[in-house]
């Protein structure tokens, strides 16, 4: 099951945000604190109000990796409502890959087109609109069907007409407050292990 979690109190107030898909809403249903979402028949999500009391979140927005008792304490809740639990979430999406090929499209003046080694049997193709992308870097790739910081969800598809399999991230689109210039992808140390989850460190 593919989800993401968000929570930003001072934008949003006291309510946990789960996404499990990019739909558009038809219609919601209310459960005590619990908004469920649905998409004709399909549930896309839950809006979980009224939980600071029993629970302290610092995020500013997505948690790419929730600790497992943050997971526990929202499935409590969910079940209480007679509502499908969530599987602990043990990988984030956002992997350390290493760049193998840039070439320029071929029909435009800033896209270049990479093959990425994220640690798995078959490179990457990944359409890169940065302009500093360059064969020998390390970056953080985002996997499709990846939840981005902004709440967009990453799939597969084509980019005048070239398959495209993910996303390599700039700093800003990480959400990170320090680092190199928004307009390029974020360009990791030498020592990254290809394939790591760039979020697996900030997991309790």
């Amino acid at each position: 099951m593919s989800y993401a979690i968000f929570y930003n109190y001072e934008l949003f107030g006291d309510v946990i945000i789960i996404k499990f898909a990019n739909k558009p809403a038809t219609k919601v249903e209310q459960r005590n604190n619990i908004t469920v979402i649905y998409n004709d028949e399909d549930i896309i999500g839950y809006n979980i109000f009224k939980t600071k009391h029993i629970v302290k979140i610092k995020a500013k927005g997505l948690i790419p990796l929730p600790a497992d008792s943050l997971i526990d304490l929202i499935n409590a809740l969910l079940t209480n409502e007679n509502l499908n639990p969530l599987p602990y979430k043990l990988q984030s999406g956002f992997v350390v890959g290493y760049v193998k090929e840039a070439v320029k499209h071929p029909d435009s003046d800033h896209l270049s087109l990479t093959k990425v080694d994220i640690g798995e049997e078959e490179l990457l193709p990944i359409v890169c609109g940065a302009s500093n992308v360059e064969a020998g870097q390390k970056v953080v790739v985002a996997k499709v069907n990846t939840f981005m910081f902004d709440g967009t969800l990453i799939g597969e598809g084509k980019v005048l007409g070239e398959t495209s399999k993910g996303m390599i991230c700039s700093a800003y689109e990480l959400n990170f407050i320090s680092g190199q210039d928004d307009s390029g992808i974020l360009i990791l140390d030498d020592d990254a292990i290809i394939g790591s989850d760039i979020f697996a460190l900030e997991r309790r």
